[in-house]
This record gives C-alpha cells, sequence and structure tokens, in this order.
C-alpha cells in the first residue's frame, strides 16, 4: 500500500469515528425529569403489568429501576424516572 492510500485510509476512519461520535453525543441527550420517584403503579401500566410483579422485580434485582429499603417493617420503593427511560422511553412527567 503507497503513502497515498495509507491517508485516504486514515482519513475514511476519522470521518467514520466523527460520525459515530456525532450519533452519541446525540443519544446522550436526556430529557428533563422531575424531581421525586415514579409511583410504582405508573411503572406497573408502562410495563403492562401488576403493581406486585414491578415491587418484586426490584426486591430481586432482575428490575433495575430503583431500589427498596424497609422503614419501620415496611417496604418502600424508589423507581428513578431516569432509569424507568432508559429501560422502557417512558418520560415521567409527575
Amino acid at each position: 500500500m503507497d503513502a497515498l492510500q495509507e491517508v485516504e485510509k486514515v482519513h475514511n476512519a476519522e470521518q467514520i469515528a466523527e460520525h459515530v461520535a456525532r450519533i452519541l453525543l446525540s443519544a446522550s441527550q436526556y430529557p428533563e425529569f422531575n424531581t421525586g420517584g415514579v409511583p410504582v403503579e405508573v411503572a406497573a401500566g408502562v410495563y403492562g403489568k401488576d403493581a406486585t410483579w414491578v415491587r418484586q422485580g426490584i426486591e430481586d434485582g432482575w428490575l433495575p429501576i430503583g431500589h427498596m429499603v424497609w422503614r419501620k417493617s415496611k417496604r418502600n420503593f424508589y423507581i428513578s424516572p431516569k432509569k424507568l427511560w432508559e429501560d422502557t422511553g417512558f418520560v415521567w412527567k409527575g
């Protein structure tokens, strides 16, 4: 391969890299999320499941959209609007 072919190859690679970078930058634009969590019932509706399914998924760790904490022998759930959006595309407006 001569020098001119090598330069063309590098130039093409740079153009591809710039194109991919633009795609990634545009994909990193997040919608605006309100403060506070998403109610379990809303998340259940987004998934087309019941609230028990969402609670169990969060508690067991196979539904990574939030977390559960015990407070005074009661389970409290927090569902992150951003994580729900990343998983489903649903934007919680509050």
